[in-house]
């Protein structure tokens, strides 16, 4: 596992102008309805490079990159805040004139998600949430968030990456050889000293660290904040969905994930074995509840990934 690892799985990265930013996504094919997947605060839109063999053809893949991370362009300070994503998101889906699509979101990504499906329920067919839900214990997040400030800047190869990720995120431990690898390969690019970094903008990082640092020392954001105005938006989504939740997981209490299925009309819930916070969706769990909840057929693909790598440029 010492050496860098690409994708093996078939896409075509695409770039798009919005709000005057270069946004990257990739575009993993497929005939049917679109699944528009949105990736973890540090993460990028390979994260999603475990499900596309599963869903695809099937259905529509495709994967965003938000403003600093992967290939999408670095930005100032003040637009890596959360409503300003949103507003790329909206953005984007419009230049896409993409009318009705289902989401995937992970972590920050399950946030736009949920947030994008309030304002539109009628354009969203059908939701996940990664160990996403209202409720969440935020002291719980700011100690992730510290902890991946903590890592080096620069990895020197993918065996001290993977080993520093097994060390510092619950499950991982869980995933095979294969899975492993490339879950945490998406997170890096070769450095110019021939090591490994992290695939954004520092920033991005320095940021991160400054909210895990603020939401720490703020004891009214502990475990269980109560926010009634958000948990009564939740009733206007009467798509289907379905949330993902780590079973070792501190962010997303089981409290919350069971006042949500209550709430939801037509939502159920699943535990990923051994996962901690946003299971990594390479879990066979996971993406078992993937496949029921979009009705997709067993694939001959192997989860994790399986293809030649057709990466096209547009």
């Amino acid at each position: 596992m010492s050496s860098f690892r690409e994708s093996t799985v078939r896409y075509t990265d695409r770039y798009i102008c919005v709000r005057g930013l270069q946004l990257h996504y990739v575009d993993y094919g497929g005939s049917g309805d679109t699944v528009l997947a949105l990736h973890g605060l540090l993460q990028n839109a390979h994260a999603f490079d475990g499900i596309a063999p599963l869903l695809v053809p099937q259905l529509h893949l495709i994967a965003l990159d938000l403003p600093g991370r992967g290939g999408s362009e670095w930005a100032s300070a003040d637009r890596y805040r959360l409503m300003e994503y949103l507003l790329d998101l909206s953005s984007f889906l419009n230049a896409l004139g993409l009318r009705q699509f289902a989401f995937i979101g992970t972590s920050l990504g399950g946030w736009m998600a949920r947030m994008y499906a309030i304002s539109h329920p009628e354009q969203v067919t059908r939701l996940v949430l990664n160990d996403c839900a209202v409720g969440a214990n935020l002291a719980a997040a700011s100690e992730i968030l510290v902890r991946m400030m903590d890592a080096a800047t620069e990895f020197t190869d993918m065996d001290e990456a993977v080993e520093w990720f097994v060390t510092q995120r619950k499950g991982l431990e869980c995933l095979d050889n294969a899975a492993l690898g490339a879950w945490v390969s998406h997170y890096l690019i070769p450095s110019e000293t021939g090591g490994l970094c992290f695939h954004c903008d520092p920033q991005v990082l320095r940021l991160a660290h400054k909210k895990a640092k603020l939401l720490a020392s703020q004891p009214a954001w502990g475990p269980y904040r109560y926010d009634a105005a958000a948990w009564e938006q939740l009733r206007r989504l009467s798509m289907p969905v379905l949330i993902l939740r780590g079973a070792r997981s501190k962010v997303v209490p089981r409290s919350a994930v069971a006042r949500l299925i209550r709430v939801l009309p037509r939502a159920q819930w699943v535990e990923v074995p051994g996962a901690g916070h946003s299971p990594t969706l390479y879990e066979p769990v996971a993406q078992e509840a993937l496949r029921a909840f979009f009705g997709v057929a067993m694939s001959t693909v192997p989860p994790g990934g399986g293809s030649i790598s057709n990466r096209v440029e547009n």
